[in-house]
């Protein structure tokens, strides 16, 4: 990858949090972990994970709770799925 991932999700590089890889969760594990995850999710806080496939079903979940997010896919399938709260 030449580019780094403040890159890919134009946030500055101290905001882009560890990669928590649920690649080998079986459904609905990662949504839930997610869910969980941003439940906590704090102002000007970030979460990315690592994902086997684009998680469209998460989305409109995310969209409720005020949530944005932005995905990167890799060349294997899988993405990178970088989760803020709305400004």
């Amino acid at each position: 990858m030449d580019k780094s991932l403040s890159d890919y999700f134009s946030v500055p590089e101290n905001e882009i949090p560890d990669i928590i890889d649920l690649r080998n969760l079986e459904a609905p594990e990662p949504m839930e972990t997610i869910l969980l995850a941003c439940a906590q999710l704090g102002p000007d806080k970030n979460y990315l994970a690592h994902l086997p496939h684009v998680p469209t079903p998460l989305f409109p979940h995310l969209e409720t709770r005020g949530l944005n997010w932005q995905l990167l896919e890799e060349a294997d399938g899988s993405v990178l799925l970088l989760i803020r709260r709305k400004p």
